[in-house]
């Protein structure tokens, strides 16, 4: 009986496929892999940067000289000098200012008065109470906002110390009788004004006689008076300000000088004052190649009575915004549409009916989605890529048609937006560029805190960043 058997063969062939097939697959995968681990390390990160707000100026920093109507007094004896009125009072007219005490006298009864056994005292218990109360007081009001009040402290101590030194002063005179008298010469105020206790050789300076040289504050020299200094005779004792009119002179350049010019009227600050003071009578001199910049006022001056150098600031103009990088700044070219194009679906989606036309010449109408940045009267700001240059828009009552070609174009500045990963262009204004930043207007598109691409070079828009 034969064998009837059915022998089965494997088929090798299938499983060699199979093998093959997960191996093809395995090595795409890895491929893939391998390629998006390269093309990430070789990828140049973008680097993003953070808005903020900030401002930008071009004002304008000078040295300026106080020129004042400055009067010399001098004193006819050579002895110690006492004074009766603190640097930056007003006196009026034959005030008794100083007196210079030949045999020092005065200046001794000064020195012992309250010393053990003199059996003198300048401070009586009301005058202690007096100071200890201005103390209190001035502790108690203190502020870092108005530190200035510290020198109107200062001022009123001072001034009490002087009325009762003076004090001490007419009871050693009177005692002292004719012969003490004979000694002393009393200096009264020429004219009524304000005192100044300094010499320093510019008294004499006008805004028309000012050097170069001037401005040199290496060179400058000031000495300053105070009571007990020892005077020949024909010193200057005191200086007296008649009035309020006075000038602040500075050296500029050309362009300087001709950007001042164009003003009507100059804003600045004294010695980094807090406060701005403004004047419209100003002029610029020009004298063999130098240029000047004169700042007259009438008010003010007892402020600075007691100083020469001042440091000025002219404020030229300063604007605030949001401040971002000049690298950020992108230029996109859009097409202007007119709004009667436009028309918005159910689900608020802005579209364009299109005409398009294919490569064989055949035409379709299909309602193309519109990304705008802007909508400004009637017009519309589309971003460019939205049409074929080909393509014809049709008006939303379909009376009338227009090839794309034909519209106007116009450029906008922007950004790209990266809070998103994702850059997303938005319009900017820019109102002041100055060095590596500009400031932009805080106008709504940009906004404070958003991040922003640093580098807007080879970045596209809706490009993925991260």
């Amino acid at each position: 009986m034969a064998n009837n058997k059915k022998v089965v063969k494997i088929n090798k062939h299938m499983r060699t496929a199979k093998v093959n097939a997960a191996i093809i697959i395995f090595a795409i995968i890895f491929v893939y892999v391998a390629a998006s681990l390269i093309r990430a390390w070789i990828k140049v990160p973008i680097t993003t940067y953070k808005v903020s707000s900030s401002n930008i100026n071009n004002n304008i920093s000078l040295t300026g000289i106080a020129i004042r109507n400055e009067v010399q007094v001098t004193s006819s004896k050579s002895g110690y000098l006492i004074y009766f009125v603190r640097e930056g009072e007003k006196v009026r007219k034959s005030s008794p200012v100083c007196t210079v005490d030949e045999t020092k006298t005065i200046i001794n009864a000064l020195e012992n008065t309250g010393e053990e056994g003199t059996g003198k005292s300048v401070l009586s218990s009301s005058d202690y109470k007096a100071i200890r109360n201005s103390i209190d007081t001035y502790k108690n009001s203190y502020s870092d906002v108005n530190f200035s009040d510290v020198y109107n402290f200062k001022g009123n101590i001072e001034s009490k110390v002087l009325e009762l030194s003076n004090q001490v002063m007419r009871e050693e005179i009177n005692a002292g009788g004719t012969a003490l008298k004979s000694t002393l010469e009393n200096i009264n105020a020429p004219e009524s004004g304000i005192i100044a206790y300094y010499v320093d050789g510019y008294e004499n300076y006008t805004v028309d006689t000012i050097s170069p040289a001037a401005f040199n504050k290496n060179e400058y020299k000031k000495t300053s008076l105070k009571t007990g200094d020892i005077l020949d005779s024909g010193s200057t004792v005191f200086k007296i300000v008649s009035d309020e009119n006075w000038s602040v002179i500075c050296q500029v350049t050309k362009e300087q000088a001709v950007n001042i010019q164009s003003k009507n009227y100059v804003t600045f600050v004294l010695n980094g004052s807090p406060n701005e003071f403004s004047t419209s009578d100003f002029k610029v001199d020009e004298r063999d190649g130098q240029y000047y910049l004169v700042l007259n006022m009438n008010k003010y001056m007892i402020d600075f009575i007691d100083e020469r150098f001042l440091s000025v600031e002219i404020k030229i103009d300063e604007v605030s915004g949001l401040k971002i990088p000049n690298s950020s700044v992108v230029e996109k070219e859009v097409y202007k549409v007119d709004e009667s194009y436009i028309q918005k679906n159910d689900d608020g989606d802005y579209f364009v009916k299109v005409i398009e036309t294919a490569e064989d010449g055949t035409q379709e109408t299909v309602e193309k989605p519109i990304t705008y940045y802007r909508h400004e009267d009637t017009t519309y700001y589309v971003r460019s890529d939205c049409f074929y240059d080909t393509d014809m828009i049709l008006k939303a009552n379909g009376d009338d048609s227009k090839p794309v070609l034909s519209l106007e174009r116009a450029t906008l500045t922007g950004v790209y937006l990266a809070n998103e990963g994702v850059a997303d262009f938005t319009e900017i204004e820019i109102v002041k560029s100055q060095d590596e930043f500009a400031i932009v207007k805080n106008n709504g598109y940009l906004k404070e805190f958003d991040n922003i691409v640093l580098d807007v070079t080879d970045i596209e828009e809706n490009q993925t960043l991260y």
